[in-house]
Protein backbone atom coordinates (compact mmCIF):
# COMPACT_ATOMS: atom_id res chain seq x y z
CA UNK A 1 0.00 0.00 0.00
CA UNK A 2 1.26 3.37 -0.78
CA UNK A 3 1.53 6.10 1.42
CA UNK A 4 -0.41 9.42 0.16
CA UNK A 5 2.46 11.84 -0.03
CA UNK A 6 1.73 14.38 2.30
CA UNK A 7 0.36 17.60 1.05
CA UNK A 8 -1.45 19.60 3.66
CA UNK A 9 1.21 21.29 5.76
CA UNK A 10 -1.31 21.39 9.11
CA UNK A 11 -0.57 18.14 9.31
CA UNK A 12 1.66 16.87 11.63
CA UNK A 13 4.45 14.84 11.12
CA UNK A 14 3.92 12.54 14.52
CA UNK A 15 0.17 11.42 12.89
CA UNK A 16 2.10 10.21 9.32
CA UNK A 17 5.04 8.54 11.22
CA UNK A 18 2.68 6.52 13.58
CA UNK A 19 0.49 5.91 10.88
CA UNK A 20 3.43 4.05 9.04
CA UNK A 21 4.41 2.47 12.11
CA UNK A 22 0.77 0.96 12.37
CA UNK A 23 1.38 0.20 8.95
CA UNK A 24 4.14 -2.03 8.99
CA UNK A 25 5.24 0.35 6.32
CA UNK A 26 8.70 1.52 7.98
CA UNK A 27 10.71 1.27 11.24
CA UNK A 28 10.11 4.49 13.70
CA UNK A 29 13.04 5.43 15.75
CA UNK A 30 12.66 7.33 18.61
CA UNK A 31 14.09 10.51 17.22
CA UNK A 32 11.44 10.04 14.50
CA UNK A 33 8.70 11.72 16.40
CA UNK A 34 10.48 14.83 16.78
CA UNK A 35 11.03 16.29 20.82
CA UNK A 36 9.66 14.37 23.59
CA UNK A 37 6.39 15.07 25.34
CA UNK A 38 6.87 17.59 28.30
CA UNK A 39 6.22 15.86 31.56
CA UNK A 40 3.59 17.09 33.51
CA UNK A 41 3.95 15.41 36.45
CA UNK A 42 3.47 17.62 39.41
CA UNK A 43 7.09 18.41 41.05
CA UNK A 44 7.36 17.68 44.92
CA UNK A 45 9.17 19.74 47.27
CA UNK A 46 11.60 17.88 49.61
CA UNK A 47 9.82 17.61 52.84
CA UNK A 48 10.42 19.83 55.61
CA UNK A 49 9.13 21.84 58.50
CA UNK A 50 7.04 24.13 57.41
CA UNK A 51 7.27 28.23 58.94
CA UNK A 52 4.19 27.90 61.36
CA UNK A 53 5.56 24.88 62.97
CA UNK A 54 8.87 26.35 63.15
CA UNK A 55 7.73 29.39 65.17
CA UNK A 56 5.42 26.88 67.45
CA UNK A 57 8.54 24.47 67.97
CA UNK A 58 10.10 28.01 69.26
CA UNK A 59 7.29 29.41 71.97
CA UNK A 60 7.01 25.62 73.00
CA UNK A 61 10.92 25.97 74.56
CA UNK A 62 9.66 29.09 75.67
CA UNK A 63 7.52 27.62 77.50
CA UNK A 64 9.46 24.42 78.59
CA UNK A 65 11.62 27.24 80.61
CA UNK A 66 8.47 28.97 82.04
CA UNK A 67 7.43 25.43 83.00
CA UNK A 68 10.69 24.61 84.50
CA UNK A 69 10.97 27.76 86.61
CA UNK A 70 7.64 27.21 87.99
CA UNK A 71 8.33 23.76 89.49
CA UNK A 72 7.21 24.16 93.25
CA UNK A 73 6.06 27.06 93.19
CA UNK A 74 2.88 27.76 91.21
CA UNK A 75 1.00 25.57 89.03
CA UNK A 76 1.75 24.70 85.25
CA UNK A 77 -0.46 21.71 84.25
CA UNK A 78 -2.37 23.70 81.68
CA UNK A 79 1.12 24.82 80.48
CA UNK A 80 2.35 21.63 80.28
CA UNK A 81 -0.81 20.08 78.67
CA UNK A 82 -0.31 22.89 75.85
CA UNK A 83 3.29 22.16 74.90
CA UNK A 84 2.40 18.21 74.56
CA UNK A 85 -0.48 19.63 72.09
CA UNK A 86 2.22 21.88 70.28
CA UNK A 87 4.48 18.74 70.00
CA UNK A 88 1.30 16.69 68.31
CA UNK A 89 0.43 19.31 65.83
CA UNK A 90 2.57 18.45 62.92
CA UNK A 91 -0.68 17.18 60.76
CA UNK A 92 -2.78 19.90 61.94
CA UNK A 93 -3.53 22.60 59.62
CA UNK A 94 -1.42 26.31 59.85
CA UNK A 95 -4.41 28.03 60.84
CA UNK A 96 -5.23 25.12 63.90
CA UNK A 97 -1.18 25.36 64.68
CA UNK A 98 -0.92 29.46 64.63
CA UNK A 99 -4.13 29.27 67.27
CA UNK A 100 -2.63 26.91 69.18
CA UNK A 101 0.68 28.83 69.48
CA UNK A 102 -1.02 32.27 70.28
CA UNK A 103 -2.43 30.31 73.10
CA UNK A 104 0.36 28.85 74.39
CA UNK A 105 2.21 32.38 74.54
CA UNK A 106 -1.09 33.99 76.91
CA UNK A 107 -0.56 30.82 79.35
CA UNK A 108 3.07 30.95 79.13
CA UNK A 109 3.07 35.03 79.93
CA UNK A 110 0.74 34.12 82.61
CA UNK A 111 2.58 31.37 84.38
CA UNK A 112 5.67 33.38 84.16
CA UNK A 113 4.11 36.56 85.96
CA UNK A 114 2.96 34.32 88.39
CA UNK A 115 6.68 32.77 89.20
CA UNK A 116 7.97 36.50 89.04
CA UNK A 117 4.66 37.61 92.36
CA UNK A 118 6.22 34.17 93.97
CA UNK A 119 9.50 34.98 94.03
CA UNK A 120 8.86 38.98 95.08
CA UNK A 121 6.86 37.84 98.00
CA UNK A 122 9.55 34.90 99.07
CA UNK A 123 12.11 37.85 99.00
CA UNK A 124 9.52 39.80 100.88
CA UNK A 125 8.73 37.32 103.75
CA UNK A 126 12.60 36.53 104.10
CA UNK A 127 13.79 40.24 104.79
CA UNK A 128 10.40 40.59 107.33
CA UNK A 129 12.08 37.18 109.00
CA UNK A 130 15.57 38.73 108.86
CA UNK A 131 14.61 41.67 110.56
CA UNK A 132 12.66 40.42 113.25
CA UNK A 133 15.64 38.54 114.19
CA UNK A 134 17.36 41.18 114.41
CA UNK A 135 14.96 43.22 116.06
CA UNK A 136 15.16 40.22 118.86
CA UNK A 137 18.70 40.20 119.06
CA UNK A 138 18.80 43.70 120.06
CA UNK A 139 16.14 43.73 122.76
CA UNK A 140 17.62 40.38 123.83
CA UNK A 141 20.79 42.32 124.04
CA UNK A 142 19.27 45.36 125.86
CA UNK A 143 17.36 43.29 128.20
CA UNK A 144 21.30 41.70 129.03
CA UNK A 145 22.44 45.08 129.19
CA UNK A 146 19.71 45.85 131.84
CA UNK A 147 20.23 42.79 133.82
CA UNK A 148 23.62 43.00 134.27
CA UNK A 149 23.34 46.83 135.31
CA UNK A 150 20.69 45.77 137.50
CA UNK A 151 23.09 43.04 139.02
CA UNK A 152 25.81 45.62 139.37
CA UNK A 153 23.05 47.51 141.51
CA UNK A 154 21.78 45.09 143.72
CA UNK A 155 25.68 43.68 144.45
CA UNK A 156 26.97 47.17 145.34
CA UNK A 157 23.45 48.97 147.24
CA UNK A 158 24.55 47.80 150.48
CA UNK A 159 28.10 49.91 150.12
CA UNK A 160 26.40 52.67 148.69
CA UNK A 161 23.72 53.20 151.11
CA UNK A 162 26.13 53.16 153.59
CA UNK A 163 28.63 55.79 151.70
CA UNK A 164 25.57 58.42 150.94
CA UNK A 165 24.20 57.59 155.16
CA UNK A 166 27.43 58.60 155.88
CA UNK A 167 27.20 61.99 154.46
CA UNK A 168 23.75 63.66 155.66
CA UNK A 169 25.70 67.15 155.43
CA UNK A 170 26.15 66.34 151.50
CA UNK A 171 22.43 65.94 151.18
CA UNK A 172 21.88 69.49 152.48
CA UNK A 173 23.96 71.38 151.42
CA UNK A 174 22.81 69.40 147.40
CA UNK A 175 19.73 70.68 148.43
CA UNK A 176 20.24 74.23 148.91
CA UNK A 177 22.30 73.99 145.44
CA UNK A 178 25.74 72.38 146.49
CA UNK A 179 27.79 71.81 143.17
CA UNK A 180 30.31 69.03 144.49
CA UNK A 181 29.73 65.62 143.08
CA UNK A 182 28.79 64.29 146.57
CA UNK A 183 26.55 66.49 147.12
CA UNK A 184 25.10 66.09 143.27
CA UNK A 185 25.18 62.61 144.05
CA UNK A 186 23.01 62.61 147.23
CA UNK A 187 20.41 65.51 145.70
CA UNK A 188 20.35 62.80 142.69
CA UNK A 189 18.96 60.22 144.99
CA UNK A 190 16.90 62.16 146.87
CA UNK A 191 15.06 63.80 143.73
CA UNK A 192 14.81 60.77 141.66
CA UNK A 193 12.97 58.82 144.58
CA UNK A 194 10.91 61.49 145.52
CA UNK A 195 9.82 62.53 141.45
CA UNK A 196 10.09 59.48 140.20
CA UNK A 197 9.78 56.60 142.98
CA UNK A 198 12.96 55.32 141.71
CA UNK A 199 15.22 53.03 144.29
CA UNK A 200 18.56 52.14 145.30
CA UNK A 201 18.99 50.09 141.99
CA UNK A 202 18.88 52.66 139.91
CA UNK A 203 20.50 54.85 141.48
CA UNK A 204 23.53 52.79 141.28
CA UNK A 205 22.79 52.36 137.30
CA UNK A 206 22.00 56.39 137.06
CA UNK A 207 25.78 56.56 139.72
CA UNK A 208 27.65 54.43 136.68
CA UNK A 209 26.26 56.60 133.93
CA UNK A 210 27.10 60.15 134.58
CA UNK A 211 30.70 58.54 136.64
CA UNK A 212 31.26 57.87 132.93
CA UNK A 213 30.01 60.89 131.91
CA UNK A 214 31.00 63.78 134.03
CA UNK A 215 32.53 62.66 137.37
CA UNK A 216 29.09 64.18 138.45
CA UNK A 217 31.12 67.34 137.93
CA UNK A 218 28.90 70.40 137.01
CA UNK A 219 31.42 72.25 134.86
CA UNK A 220 32.37 69.06 132.67
CA UNK A 221 33.01 70.05 129.05
CA UNK A 222 33.26 67.83 125.89
CA UNK A 223 34.43 69.46 122.58
CA UNK A 224 31.38 68.48 120.81
CA UNK A 225 29.41 71.33 123.20
CA UNK A 226 27.62 68.44 125.53
CA UNK A 227 27.93 70.07 129.15
CA UNK A 228 27.82 69.09 133.04
CA UNK A 229 26.86 66.34 134.96
CA UNK A 230 24.59 64.86 132.22
CA UNK A 231 26.29 65.77 129.62
CA UNK A 232 23.70 68.10 127.48
CA UNK A 233 24.27 69.17 124.16
CA UNK A 234 24.04 71.63 123.98
CA UNK A 235 24.18 72.61 127.59
CA UNK A 236 21.78 75.78 127.23
CA UNK A 237 18.53 73.55 127.02
CA UNK A 238 19.05 72.73 130.30
CA UNK A 239 17.18 75.86 131.26
CA UNK A 240 18.31 78.51 133.95
CA UNK A 241 21.49 78.38 136.02
CA UNK A 242 22.91 75.82 133.12
CA UNK A 243 26.32 76.50 133.65
CA UNK A 244 26.69 76.18 137.51
CA UNK A 245 23.74 74.54 139.46
CA UNK A 246 24.14 70.64 140.34
CA UNK A 247 20.72 70.91 140.84
CA UNK A 248 19.29 72.25 137.79
CA UNK A 249 21.34 69.72 135.36
CA UNK A 250 20.15 67.21 137.69
CA UNK A 251 16.36 67.85 137.52
CA UNK A 252 17.06 67.60 133.78
CA UNK A 253 18.98 64.90 133.53
CA UNK A 254 16.74 62.94 135.57
CA UNK A 255 13.92 64.31 133.25
CA UNK A 256 15.47 63.10 130.24
CA UNK A 257 16.26 60.10 130.85
CA UNK A 258 12.93 59.36 132.35
CA UNK A 259 11.61 60.66 128.65
CA UNK A 260 13.73 58.66 126.55
CA UNK A 261 14.72 55.58 128.74
CA UNK A 262 11.93 54.79 131.48
CA UNK A 263 14.56 54.37 133.98
CA UNK A 264 18.24 54.80 134.74
CA UNK A 265 19.25 51.73 134.03
CA UNK A 266 17.86 51.77 130.62
CA UNK A 267 20.15 54.81 130.06
CA UNK A 268 22.94 52.48 131.81
CA UNK A 269 21.82 49.41 129.29
CA UNK A 270 21.74 51.31 126.11
CA UNK A 271 25.46 53.28 126.70
CA UNK A 272 26.73 50.23 127.84
CA UNK A 273 25.74 48.80 124.76
CA UNK A 274 26.48 51.91 122.38
CA UNK A 275 28.92 54.16 124.34
CA UNK A 276 26.44 57.07 124.74
CA UNK A 277 22.50 57.69 125.44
Amino acid sequence: MRLRTLTHPKKSLLLAVTAAAALGVVAVPASAAGAPPRDTTPVVAEAGPRPVDENAAYYANVARAAADAAHGKVSAASLKAQISDIQESADASPAAVRAMTADLRTTTATVATKVVAYDKEQARKEAARKAAEEKARKEAAQRAAERAAQQQAASSSSSTSSSSSSQPAAASVSASGGNSPSAARAYARSAMASRYGWGGDQFTCLNNLWNRESGWRVNAANPSGAYGIPQALPGSKMGSGWQSSATVQVNWGLGYIKSRYGTPCGAWGHSQSTGWY
